[in-house]
């Protein structure tokens, strides 16, 4: 880490900062500065929220895999996927502080907790995987932080203890034996925060772009599609595209292409049936997507597609790795982003209208929060449909949020002894 991670490091940083001076101007003015308003209440924020649960899900997957299933192919950058898995655990529950628009509000969900709230669960289980994910890092870090220690900034290196060659060996099978007995409570933890998080959505009665119970399995493919993606990417920086670790690469790359290729074959299953009842609510969604969020849903299949083609032909190489995986990272973030316009633009409250012998039901519309244009030039301040862009301040907070989460990632890797 030369050279280059500083660079890196000024870059993320910057951004980083960039993000907080927008999130403070946030808080200082208020969620008018964003795009959102009262028809449409979550954004690019809960997005993002979205994704980092799902690369945080898939990191700990590839992790807990080796002791499961014995997939001795990815014990080499298992330290690098279970951080991973903590630092987007984190990085999740931060990005729904943008959102709330008031954090201090944060303090209700401690004193006044609701157990048949979803979301309270979804912080239960969201805040019991980012500690799994620490203590499985530390567990298989263990014997090398025993023998090399972990260097931190304008302090040096601490923990490094003087250990022999027995004693050393003694805590590689400590470590490989604690590391089994995670495993099994780990893999279920990165299945079931997808799972909770696919919940909230699905229960709100209100949303038919959000109905069935396949909304969950699709969580669970998006996560097995962006976390081994987000770990081949992260493995190539720390330890290079090396002759020993092609093996790794390539299975990582065949679990996200395959787990892509499951995820569009649920997500047009779900279409097919929703055009075959030609009618309802959850037909009346789907135009939504098809109409007017075509452009989303052609990034979200396109680079999917084009992820799943260059990972199966060229796995083998730096590029195609790289390049397959950002690619079906875009498609995941475009696969998130589209979870809500459909959502948001069928307006829940309708009125049953019969006029001329038809009956047929009219939106009831929603006040935006703000009122618009001046006095001579009034606008409507009550809509029924929300036409939904991100604003510049949204924008800055999610980059910069991203910044930091890629600063404070690699600044872990560069402290801890991540390499053999």
């Amino acid at each position: 880490m030369g050279r280059k991670y500083d660079i890196a490091m000024v870059i993320f940083g910057l951004l980083g900062l960039l993000g907080i001076a927008a999130f403070i101007y946030q808080l200082q003015k208020g969620l008018i500065v964003t795009n959102m308003r009262n028809p449409f209440s979550w954004g690019l924020y809960i997005s993002m929220w979205a994704f980092y649960v799902g690369t945080a899900a898939g990191g700990l997957v590839v992790s807990s895999a080796i002791n499961i299933f014995g997939v001795k192919q990815l014990k080499p950058i298992a330290p690098v996927a279970s951080l991973s898995a903590f630092i987007f655990a984190i990085s999740a529950m931060l990005m729904a502080l943008p959102d709330i628009g008031r954090p201090d509000r944060l303090l209700n969900l401690f004193q006044y907790p609701n157990p048949s709230s979803l979301i309270l669960w979804d912080f239960v289980v969201l805040s019991v995987y980012a500690i799994l994910s620490a203590v499985y890092t530390y567990v298989q870090l263990q014997p090398r932080i025993a023998e090399r220690g972990i260097s931190i900034p304008l302090i040096g290196t601490v923990m490094k203890k003087e250990v022999t060659a027995a004693q050393l060996e003694e805590l590689r099978r400590v470590s490989e034996r604690r590391a089994k007995l995670l495993a099994p409570v780990a893999l279920p933890f990165a299945i079931l925060i997808h799972t909770v998080t696919a919940w909230v959505l699905a229960t709100q009665f209100s949303r038919p772009w959000w109905y069935g119970g396949l909304l969950a399995p699709t969580f669970i493919a998006a996560a097995l599609t962006a976390g081994p993606a987000v770990v081949i990417l992260a493995s190539l920086a720390i330890y290079g595209f090396k002759e020993d670790l092609k093996p790794t690469y390539r299975l990582l790359a065949k679990v996200s292409a395959f787990s892509a290729a499951v995820l569009l074959f649920m997500y047009y299953n779900d279409f097919l049936v929703r055009q075959w009842w030609g009618n309802g609510r959850e037909y009346d969604a789907l135009m939504l997507v098809l109409k007017d969020n075509l452009h989303i849903h052609a990034i979200e299949v396109s680079f999917l597609l084009a992820g799943i083609i260059v990972l199966a032909k060229k796995y083998d190489t730096f590029s195609g790795l790289v390049t397959g995986s950002l690619l079906l990272n875009i498609g995941i973030l475009a696969h998130r982003y589209i979870l809500f316009p459909p959502a948001y633009n069928l307006i829940p409250f309708r009125v049953p209208v019969v006029m001329a012998g038809e009956s047929f039901e009219w939106e009831y519309p929603i006040a935006l929060g703000e009122v618009r244009g001046t006095l001579l030039d009034p606008q409507p301040i009550f809509v029924s449909y929300w036409n939904y862009v991100p604003s510049a301040v949204e924008v800055a907070i999610t980059v910069g949020f991203f910044g930091l989460i890629t600063f404070a990632f690699l600044a872990l890797m560069k402290a801890l002894p991540v390499r053999e």
